[in-house]
């Protein structure tokens, strides 16, 4: 069976990037299927996580408006997001016609979700959604009616509906599905897999360390975090916080950071590849994102048997983690809370120990021969 995945680039850090080639790299290798993957916008960029031979990397590198047309005037930039949807769509069409294709999987990301159901090659199309119902642009449908908003209502209501021809919407959590399958049709839920091998050496959990890893960006609430380590500081002065990520905020959350004199005790780092080692150095590991999809750096930290502290956000975070059990959750955005939390880890060493134990166990459901089998049946079913 051929499969194709479309996304944007392969060149970040990100959570979906990591999913993304774990997936295909499973699809390729074990079920033995052709996967290939359509990108427009690697360019010349290292793919960060890199792909088995076996998958097919095909890199249109267009040329992108999207993000210098912001300040043109309304007709010009019509005018070059139009060429540029033309210039894709047509590169997609003749591939697809040119190569027989089973499954098309866009990711939600990139510009081809827009009309790749539009192209007659006879293949099934997926929508598969990294984001909740909550942080989509869809959330508007949920909103009390205004006059205000009533042209992006308009808007929202007319992707909708072409969005409905796609054969299958695929969804991350159970809580998030509840809100998609008000408006779509054929949703299902297929959370993501374990990105992280689990056959690494328990955590010793006595390094004075805690551990946060994502994108630096708005939704995933660094802002939080400082805030609530300054309390953490105050009785704990010993104790550093390492951020791993890149992102739009670095300058920002570096000056939160020196503003609230804690430069000795947090620390921003790049996103590394070996993410493992650095999960397993630290003895506690912090959520504090104000939204997720589902949580993939949670459920890799939990995987690990890391002690695990995290905002009770949507989406993800609950179906992940038995407050108590197996982590620590904590009302969303309440940085109070948060720190007394960290705080309680902190000095219980014992409980550490016991959350390590329960964690470690907890997330076997979500194992890569599992997961790769509900995508295994679901293309099945569609091809037939």
């Amino acid at each position: 069976m051929n499969i194709v995945y479309f996304i944007p680039h392969l060149r970040e850090a990100s959570g979906i990037n990591r999913v993304l080639n774990i997936k295909a790299n499973y699809l390729a290798d074990v079920l033995k299927y052709k996967v290939t993957i359509i990108t427009y916008r690697q360019y010349d960029s290292i793919i960060f996580f890199p792909f088995n031979k076996n998958v097919k990397l095909v890199h249109f590198d267009l040329d992108d408006p999207t993000f210098r047309v912001k300040s043109l005037p309304f007709i010009e930039k019509r005018r070059q997001i139009k060429k540029f949807m033309s210039n894709y769509k047509n590169l997609v069409e003749h591939y697809l016609l040119e190569n027989k294709t089973d499954i098309c999987i866009s990711l939600f990301l990139g510009a081809e979700y827009k009309f790749l159901h539009e192209i007659k090659d006879k293949s099934k199309k997926i929508l598969e959604f990294h984001m909740n119902f909550d942080n989509s642009p869809f959330k508007l449908l949920n909103k009390t009616f205004r006059l205000s908003n009533f042209r992006s209502i308009i808007q929202i209501n007319q992707l909708r509906n072409k969005l409905e021809k796609y054969d299958q919407f695929v969804v991350l959590t159970d809580g998030d599905a509840q809100n998609w399958k008000k408006y779509f049709s054929k949703v299902i839920v297929i959370a993501n897999p374990l990105t992280i091998k689990q056959d690494h050496p328990a955590p010793l959990l006595s390094n004075k360390k805690a551990i946060a890893v994502r994108r630096l960006e708005k939704e995933k609430g660094f802002d939080y975090l400082i805030d609530a380590w300054k309390t953490v500081n105050k009785q704990h002065p010993d104790w550093l916080l390492n951020i791993y990520g890149e992102g739009s905020l670095e300058n920002n959350l570096s000056t939160q950071i020196k503003h609230s004199n804690l430069e000795n005790c947090i620390y921003i780092k790049k996103a590394v590849s070996n993410i493992a080692e650095k999960y397993l150095e630290s003895s506690v590991f912090i959520l504090s994102s104000r939204n997720e999809g589902f949580g993939l750096v949670l459920m890799e930290a939990i995987a690990l048997g890391i002690p695990s502290v995290s905002f009770n956000c949507k989406f993800g975070p609950e179906e992940l983690i038995n407050d108590g059990d197996n982590g620590l959750l904590v009302e969303a955005g309440n940085v109070e809370a948060l720190a007394a939390k960290i705080i309680t880890i902190i000095e219980n060493e014992n409980l550490r120990k016991i959350i390590s134990r329960s964690a470690a166990l907890s997330t076997q459901k979500y194992n890569v021969s599992k997961i790769m089998e509900k995508w295994n049946l679901l293309f099945k079913s569609l091809a037939n």
